[in-house]
């Protein structure tokens, strides 16, 4: 196994963790795998799923107007490992340019801000632990299906020269994780998805 490997081994634990704590927080709302073997006598469909596989690590949400994916998976460019965030969404009317431009403006602020914890990346900013290629187009793409819901993927490039300590420490990782990546990603859709619905 290459040291590649390895760390986007190590990368795909912190996104699965993420996964799994956003699941189990928000599960006592919905109609789950879980609470139907607990119950046999609810005969809804599950409103809430997450899966794990070769695809990433996604949560799915089906209940009332909710429908919609997001995920996370790690994958190798060259001799980078990128993070990619991304909302599957069915919606009609769904305004993809005011999402796009609502994240760039976004990222590219708030990548100014330097790195909390852990102590060893705090001389970075998030932007430079969390790189988005020069060109918001590359980082930002979007796969319209015909019939099928639209995919909407950010990629972040993990820099190199803090690689090794965010592996070594996947509690605070995650947390950058989380409160760079993926909660922006996931709050700006949510106004975009209810204006637009």
């Amino acid at each position: 196994m290459s040291d590649a490997t390895e760390v986007q081994n190590a990368i795909e634990d912190i996104l699965k963790i993420i996964i799994d704590e956003w699941y189990e927080k928000v599960s006592g709302y919905y109609i789950t795998a879980e609470r139907i073997a607990a119950d046999p006598s609810i005969t809804q469909e599950e409103e809430l799923k997450r899966f794990h596989d070769s695809s990433g690590h996604r949560i799915k949400f089906s209940k009332d107007d909710l429908d919609f994916t997001y995920g996370l998976r790690s994958y190798q460019d060259g001799d980078s490992i990128l993070i990619e965030v991304s909302a599957n969404n069915k919606v009609e009317n769904f305004d993809i340019e005011d999402f796009r431009v609502r994240l760039s403006e976004h990222y590219t602020r708030e990548g100014l801000a330097p790195v909390p914890t852990p102590a060893e990346l705090k001389k970075f900013s998030f932007g430079e632990v969390f790189q988005l290629d020069s060109d918001f187009g590359e980082a930002f793409k979007v796969e319209l299906r015909e019939g099928k819901a639209d995919i909407m993927r950010l990629a972040f490039r993990l820099n190199g020269e803090t690689l090794a300590k965010l592996v070594a420490r996947p509690q605070a990782s995650k947390n950058l994780v989380e409160m760079f990546c993926v909660t922006p990603f996931r709050n700006i859709y949510a106004i975009v998805y209810r204006r637009s619905g």
